[in-house]
């Protein structure tokens, strides 16, 4: 998987992920980081996580069932290999 795979992803999952923990746009903002307003923007495709914010859900969430679906795998087995790729 490359990284933008990988981004493109969290972006689609990220309101999957925010329901299944019964979280609110404020309370999931919070846990990420970032602004209400910028994660309805993520939610609606219009804006992306980017790498960095991808990489804190796949994190905070690890256990999430959406993401052992949809990646297949230990998450942070293919953060890493995701990271040191070109390196």
């Amino acid at each position: 998987m490359e990284k933008e795979q990988f981004v493109k992803l969290m972006d689609e999952k990220l309101k999957l992920i925010r329901t299944e923990y019964g979280l609110t746009q404020d309370k999931m903002a919070a846990l990420l980081g970032i602004s209400k307003k910028t994660l309805i923007e993520i939610e609606k495709n219009r804006k992306s996580l980017g790498w960095s914010n991808s990489v804190a859900l796949a994190s905070i969430f690890s256990n999430s069932t959406i993401l052992h679906d949809a990646i297949g795998g230990d998450v942070s087995d293919i953060i890493i290999a995701i990271a040191f790729k070109d390196i």
